[in-house]
């Protein structure tokens, strides 16, 4: 995909534990951000380690989404399926609507192979 000069880029390696922002900055890409998910909260009941499973998610999810509003397209990319799940909660926002979002699946990555992978997309 060639990347207009005038758009803003950014991939996302995401799971549930860590998500990775790379953007391209004096023409070279790196990690911007490493955002961390909630968790560790612990509830006697099944059903409240659900819903506090759930309230974690949307939280980390509505972190990233602030990371990314300024990006115009946007790689999402990862194992098992955070990628997904934050894809639909950022359909989910308006402000994502003229956004160009691709959601690919991938194994772990190093950094440098998340850059590479990145770089790669946009370029």
């Amino acid at each position: 995909m060639k990347n207009n000069d005038q758009k803003q880029s950014a991939g996302v390696w995401v799971d549930h534990k860590n998500a990775f922002i790379i953007t391209k900055e004096a023409n070279e890409y790196s990690v911007k951000e490493k955002v961390e998910a909630p968790g560790g909260f612990e509830a006697e009941s099944e059903h409240h380690r659900n819903n506090a499973k759930q309230a974690d998610l949307r939280s980390y999810f509505k972190s990233l989404s602030g990371h990314l509003h300024a990006y115009d397209e946007i790689l999402l990319f990862g194992t098992g399926i955070a990628q997904e799940q934050l894809h639909n909660y950022l359909k989910e926002d308006a402000k994502f609507n003229d956004r160009q979002i691709t959601v690919e699946n991938t194994g772990h990555l190093t950094n440098h192979q998340m850059i590479a992978k990145v770089r790669d997309f946009f370029n």
